[in-house]
């Protein structure tokens, strides 16, 4: 004689499809969370790098703007001695560092840098079209430092051929802001 297997009816079949089928339904949802989260990490990061470039890019042009105004004779050596206007006479005694104070100070005191500008009159910059409008402009400051002996020269008292007169040189320290200001770049250079 034949047993016959008695089959599971239909309905208790369909319940475990529910199961597998919110499973899967899981997994897909956490999929989906994990690559929109992935997708804004990477738009933030971006949005950091391009920050940091346009400021770096501001930075730049301001040090190349001081070199230039240095060049051209704009920032004349006399006017260092007053201390002001972002033009500096280096004073061992009262600092080591950076100007005067803290750097925070020199770019947030109103006259104590000096402001990139393409309507300047004396030293006409070019504007800068990949900064947006809101965006701060850069800043500089200059700093007259003591003067040295070129390379080669004799650094004795006493030279036996023609001493060369001592060089001027220039510490020169400007401060780019990002597009949205969350970034800032300080860069320096000296200049002789």
């Amino acid at each position: 004689m034949r047993q016959q297997r008695k089959l599971k009816s239909p309905s208790q079949q369909r319940g475990v499809v529910l199961f597998v089928a919110l499973i899967l339904l899981l997994i897909l949802s956490l999929l989906g969370v994990t690559a929109a989260r992935m997708q804004t990490t990477e738009e933030r990061m971006a949005r950091n790098e391009d920050n940091r470039q346009i400021g770096a890019q501001a930075a730049e042009a301001a040090l190349r703007a001081a070199e230039t105004g240095l060049t051209t004779g704009v920032y004349a050596a006399s006017q260092f001695s007053a201390n002001a206007n972002g033009l500096y006479e280096l004073n061992p005694s009262v600092s080591s560092g950076i100007l005067w104070g803290p750097p925070a100070f020199i770019w947030s005191t109103v006259g104590a840098a000096i402001t990139y500008s393409p309507t300047d009159p004396l030293n006409p910059m070019p504007a800068l079209t990949s900064l947006p409008a809101a965006a701060q402009s850069p800043q500089y400051v200059i700093e007259n430092l003591p003067a040295v002996a070129m390379p080669g020269d004799s650094i004795n008292q006493v030279q036996y051929s023609a001493p060369t007169s001592p060089v001027t040189v220039y510490r020169i320290t400007a401060s780019g802001v990002g597009a949205d200001s969350s970034t800032t770049t300080i860069l320096q250079s000296i200049f002789r």
